[in-house]
């Protein structure tokens, strides 16, 4: 679980006439990751089988119906399988009958568009015109004047009266400009037309009608005629979807399958009369794929290991399912590589604490809950199955951490001393009376149910708790990375690349340690000597020693190295603190909604302010929601990637991907 998969590396050999039967079995077995080969003297890459290009033009256009028909894959689960011979059987005359009844539809579908694109092009040429009042007939069609129509910027009368005063305009407003009409003798028709240029002229042509209002009529009807047409074979279409959809899926997944196999060959290097495959396989199972395609080519194809000290072997991470939700997290930031230690298990363990300690609140925890198993309905992709399931467990702890802190949509009570008084924050008056009546003040229910994280004493422990997290998690995080690069460059290198910083976390750990026990103590914090102040400098001495042995030679200042590294360390610890300051954002933004909408509007408003008191709870709460999902979320991921990762996970790696696929509408 720590570690990714023992991988051994293979080359598949054979006869050339074999390569068809190995692409098969490769496929049905789907365990083996295929390298890109390099070319060699006596080897070229291969080429795709006969059959690839007739395959594949049946998968486009079975994807064009499937694109136009809206069916994603993802989203449907299947109710069945089908047999692969079956679908074989089909494929043929199934596409047949798809070009006639789908194929066709969508074409005509396709004129009807096009159709109406060409009156709203027609309608958007006469609605204009009509507003000028002119028959069409008197717009063109004159021997001895050249009739102008089209959108003008402002009215040009004046600088063609300096041309010819034998003119005719007329300009009517239309859309924020003018649509217009310019009469003048062809003799003067270039100076006028460069005059309206000036204005912004737009020329309109005049469509050959009888007139504009009867037109616009026809066309409206028309594309009235259209739509019910079109709805009609929408209808027929979406008929046809719910009848074979399955089967279609099954066909498509069929020709993706072949046309996978049909075109290993462009992963294999080849010659005359032979073929090399070389990729990786699982440890444990390669003995059953070296059984399998041994056994069906009667040894003519071998399957051996390659020892290769040099090689870079693909990442595949082995978590059991929970914990396999969080991989999307891990390889956002990077794929492991497969000597790395994959953090995954601490990803799924401290991202929901840590957005837990977060947002805390019953209430908002329950909403993140909720929305999450929601939109697992309505998104079927395995990666948003993935986040949405994180969403559940972040919401749980959310719940969890929330009855911790008696919070829901906000503290449930908070009780505060102001000038020797005790009163409670929000709670309404009519709650008050109803939890007097039955002997239970606010004080005692506050005292009750919750770890009030708003209260002084209580936040200075959280932000101790905060920073002992800190330390724990970077010292950790170390020595994961110490592990690494144990196992890749040896002890030395270990203690010299991991180690240093090891020690350097400890003489920090001892400094916070010191301080805080002299605060405790009630001594001044910074001169009063402790065991954590004596034992402090030891570490901080190793430390030193290390850092000018592993680092200082391939670097100079080194009194400006020293304090940045001290101080990028004390800096990531502290940034630990943020777990519990997004936190008491969150309550105190709660708090005043609750305190406006529970309490200050409807005492000072009366009904009123009820009304207002219950949009402003509404609609604060919702942003308030928002930002509980986002803000947590975010700084739990940059306490991973920024404050963990960046201290064992160098990543570079690449992800596993076997050749074949998981069947969901084929029969195994």
């Amino acid at each position: 679980m720590l570690k990714p998969v023992k991988m051994v590396k293979i080359s598949v050999a054979g006869p050339k006439e074999y390569l068809a039967t190995v692409s098969d079995i490769l496929h049905k077995v789907n365990a083996v990751h295929i390298e890109d080969p390099t070319e060699e003297e006596y080897f070229k890459l291969g080429e795709p089988l006969e059959k690839a290009s007739t395959i594949s033009k049946s998968l486009v256009l079975l994807r064009s119906y499937l694109s136009h028909l809206k069916i994603d894959p993802e989203k449907v689960i299947p109710t069945r399988k089908y047999k692969a011979s079956e679908v074989e059987k089909e494929i043929q005359n199934k596409l047949e009958q798809f070009q006639s009844e789908i194929g066709t539809r969508i074409e005509k579908l396709r004129e009807l568009n096009e159709r109406v694109k060409a009156l709203e092009e027609e309608l958007r040429i006469i609605e204009p015109l009509k507003v000028l009042g002119i028959p069409p007939k008197l717009l063109k069609g004159y021997k001895n004047l050249r009739c102008f129509v089209g959108f003008l910027k402002e009215n040009p009368s004046e600088r063609i009266r300096e041309i010819t005063s034998d003119f005719v305009i007329e300009l009517k407003e239309f859309k924020n400009e003018y649509v217009g009409v310019v009469f003048v003798k062809k003799e003067f028709e270039e100076d006028v037309f460069r005059v309206l240029q000036e204005f912004g002229f737009k020329e309109l042509p005049v469509p050959d009608v009888e007139d504009f209002e009867a037109r616009i009529k026809d066309i409206e009807k028309e594309k009235a005629t259209i739509e019910v047409e079109k709805k009609s074979l929408e209808a027929e279409l979406e008929e046809i979807k719910k009848k074979e959809l399955e089967f279609m899926l099954a066909m498509e997944e069929y020709l993706s399958i072949e046309l996978d196999k049909s075109e290993l060959p462009l992963k294999a290097l080849t010659s005359k009369y032979a073929f090399v495959i070389v990729g990786y396989v699982p440890a444990k199972k390669f003995r059953k794929v070296k059984n399998e395609i041994e056994s069906v080519t009667d040894g003519k194809v071998t399957v051996e290991k390659i020892e290769d000290k040099d090689d870079n072997p693909p990442t595949l991470l082995s978590n059991p399912k929970i914990v396999k939700d969080f991989e999307t997290l891990t390889t956002t930031f990077a794929v492991p590589k497969y000597h790395e230690i994959d953090p995954t298990l601490f990803v799924s363990i401290f991202f929901p604490i840590f957005f837990g300690m977060m947002l805390g609140d019953v209430g908002y925890g329950l909403v993140v809950t909720l929305l999450s198993l929601y939109l697992k309905k309505l998104f079927r992709s395995e990666g948003m199955q993935k986040l949405l399931n994180i969403g559940v467990y972040v919401g749980i702890a959310s719940i969890i951490f929330g009855l911790i802190y008696g919070e829901c949509f906000g503290p449930f009570v908070h009780v505060a001393e102001h000038e020797g008084v005790t009163e409670v924050s929000w709670m309404p008056h009519f709650l008050t009376g109803v939890l007097t009546s039955i002997g239970l003040t606010a004080e005692k229910l506050h005292h009750m149910i919750a770890f009030d994280r708003i209260e002084a004493p209580n936040i200075t422990l959280l932000l101790f708790i905060t920073i002992v997290l800190g330390l724990a998690k970077i010292m950790f995080g170390f020595s994961l990375g110490f592990y690494n690069v144990y196992k890749e460059h040896g002890l030395k290198e270990a203690i010299l690349e991991k180690g240093t910083w090891l020690f350097g976390m400890m003489a920090i750990a001892c400094g916070i340690f010191g301080f805080v026990t002299n605060l405790v103590n009630e001594v001044p914090p910074l001169t009063t000597v402790n065991t954590f102040f004596m034992i402090g400098p030891v570490f901080l001495a190793i430390w030193l020693v290390l850092f000018l042995k592993a680092e200082i030679p391939k670097m100079g200042g080194i009194g400006v190295v020293l304090g940045i590294e001290l101080l990028t360390w004390f800096g990531q610890t502290i940034s630990y603190a943020r777990l519990l300051a997004v936190g008491l954002s969150s309550v105190y933004i709660a708090y005043v909604i609750n305190f406006m909408g529970i309490k200050m509007l409807p005492e000072k408003l009366g009904f009123i302010g009820v009304v207002i008191g219950v949009i402003v709870l509404i609609i604060g709460h919702i942003v308030n929601t928002l930002l509980g999902i986002m803000d947590p979320g975010i700084q739990s991921l940059r306490l991973h990637y920024v404050e963990f990762f960046t201290k064992f996970v160098e990543g570079g790696g690449k992800l596993f991907k076997p050749f074949g696929r998981i069947k969901r509408f084929i029969e195994e």
